[in-house]
């Protein structure tokens, strides 16, 4: 077990569980119905790989040109946004599907869902790193994973 904290207090977590304290809160707002189909999760990762891979160009382009101390917040770390381009391609290849928790039918504009996959694309990407999930000091859901999205 691990354990994640938010504004609202503390939640036990399975150690091994990819998604985190927000998407696990989702399920508890919005506990009935199914999940998204697989492909549609497939589709979301290929548009994180993307996003991944202009942000590591943009990241290039920039540090030849400027110093990293101009760059915006979060992207001072390219090495970041490669860990979360690999795991973005296991989610487009159809890897962690069982990490996906938030149902479909969710309310709002689709921050729950989100946010589910953020919080496992940011915990592959520190299992790649060699850190425990749930450890978002260098690797975070919002900070990293959601970047300029």
């Amino acid at each position: 077990m691990r354990e994640e904290k938010d504004f609202l207090g503390s939640v036990k977590l399975p150690g091994n569980a990819m998604y985190g304290i927000h998407a696990w809160r989702s399920t508890k707002n919005f506990p009935l119905g199914p999940v998204f189909h697989e492909e549609w999760y497939r589709a979301v990762g290929l548009v994180k790989q993307a996003c991944y891979q202009c942000i590591v160009a943009f990241h290039s382009a920039a540090t030849g040109r400027y110093p990293a101390s101009g760059l915006p917040a979060g992207l001072e770390d390219a090495t970041v946004f490669e860990l979360l381009e690999k795991a973005a391609a296991e989610i487009a290849a159809g890897k962690h599907f069982d990490h996906f928790i938030v149902p479909a039918m969710q309310g709002g504009a689709g921050t729950s869902i989100n946010m589910n996959i953020n919080e496992i694309l940011s915990n592959v990407a520190l299992v790649k790193k060699g850190m425990h999930p749930g450890n978002y000091v260098s690797i975070d859901p919002y900070k990293h994973a959601n970047l300029f999205q």
